[in-house]
């Protein structure tokens, strides 16, 4: 019987990669704010009816309006353009994948277009809210990577 040369070699850079991809399988991508108040700002249509009664009114800090004058800003800026956009974030992951990217790096990617979506929702005030949004991965356990 003839022997393949090699062979060895080859099962073992098969099983490598079988067992990185099982790991990168249990991976999320999560997008938030960390300022204090972030929840609060992002919540806030249950407190003010219809949330943005204050849209446009000039702060007493003299720092901008509240929201946004051009009217991007608003409650739920985060939860919204997810919602309207889960099919746009679900074509990123396809397109990264087909292309050869594994799935955390086609996750990183749609959240990071996530993140930049919601960032143009976010209220401009002293700019620490925006400046605290975030995408990170982590794995099943909540571990960051």
């Amino acid at each position: 019987m003839a022997k393949i040369e090699g062979l060895d070699k080859v099962i073992a850079a098969l099983r490598k990669k079988a067992a990185a991809m099982v790991k990168d399988v249990d991976v999320s991508c999560v997008v938030g704010y960390t300022a204090s108040y972030a929840i609060f700002v992002h919540e806030n249509i249950d407190l003010h009816p219809p949330g943005m009664r204050l849209a446009g009114v000039t702060r007493s800090s003299g720092k901008g309006a509240y929201w946004d004058p051009q009217g991007r800003a608003q409650p739920k800026f985060l939860e919204g353009p997810f919602r309207r956009n889960k099919l746009i974030y679900t074509a990123i992951v396809r397109k990264a994948l087909l292309a050869g990217r594994t799935m955390s790096q086609a996750l990183l990617l749609a959240g990071l277009q996530l993140q930049r979506d919601s960032m143009l929702l976010c209220p401009v005030d002293t700019g620490n809210l925006k400046a605290s949004a975030f995408t990170r991965l982590e794995t099943a356990d909540g571990r960051q990577l």
